[in-house]
């Protein structure tokens, strides 16, 4: 697929449940993004004939990158870069890296329009964090869908606020078909819970203190860009349209 491979497709039935990091991470996102731009610069430049306008539109995927190695090859530079300098400024060195691959699993189900878009000095921060839930949301399904199921249709049907017992009984609903779900500890569920409710309060889908939904105003170029990939407007409390 030409872009985003890092979306998550549940082939295997199991949901990733590695979301325990920093809530929705935007500025670290940001700043790893700016490692993806220019490390794309330098490959292009070091192709012979290389035409960087023919990739501008394309995906972070492995039809523009000539296949999975060099994508993985690629995604391996960046993720050295970001640790070796400390681009992210975190002091210890296994949280910095943690904190690295974390930003990385989710770029990984971007488009490359839409890491350049986030890389962008003139983006303004409210579409970063746009963008980094979207990414959260495609890389994590079962994110996705209790942004789906949950919180979008909550706002359809009038409903102010989206709790965590409303996140609660999804995730009862979800465990009747994913055992993974029944075989987290508490103190991981947890964790789980915290850092979903702290990333859609900073990316402005609902009121920290009062869990009150914040309906969703996209800007104009954020929700341009997002327009190749429709369902991921499903991930906002707002109406189709």
């Amino acid at each position: 697929m030409a872009g985003s491979y890092g979306s998550e497709t549940l082939h295997n039935g199991r949901y990733r449940l590695s979301f325990t990091v920093g809530g929705l991470l935007a500025p670290q996102g940001r700043i790893i993004a700016l490692l993806f731009v220019g490390d794309d610069r330098s490959e292009r430049d070091a192709r012979p004939g290389a035409d960087s306008a023919s990739s501008a539109g394309k995906g972070v995927g492995a039809g523009e990158l000539g296949g999975m190695g060099e994508l993985g090859e690629r995604i391996l530079r960046v993720r050295r870069q970001a640790i070796d300098d400390n681009v992210l400024s975190i002091r210890t060195q296994s949280a910095n890296a943690r904190v690295v691959s974390e930003v990385l699993k989710r770029l990984s189900a971007l488009t490359e329009e839409e890491i350049r878009f986030l890389a962008d000095a003139n983006t303004s921060a409210s579409d970063r964090q746009v963008l980094m839930w979207v990414a959260m949301c495609r890389y994590y399904a079962l994110i996705g869908e209790f942004a789906t199921e949950v919180v979008r249709d909550h706002y359809l049907m009038g409903l102010p606020t989206v709790t965590r017992e409303d996140y609660d009984r999804f995730i009862q609903s979800k465990a009747m078909w994913h055992e993974e779900l029944e075989e987290l500890s508490p103190a991981t569920s947890n964790k789980l819970r915290s850092n979903v409710f702290k990333a859609m309060s900073e990316a402005g889908l609902v009121e920290r203190r009062s869990d009150t939904l914040l309906p969703s105003l996209l800007g104009r170029s954020v929700a341009g860009i997002l327009e190749s990939r429709p369902e991921s407007f499903r991930f906002f409390p707002m109406s189709e349209g």
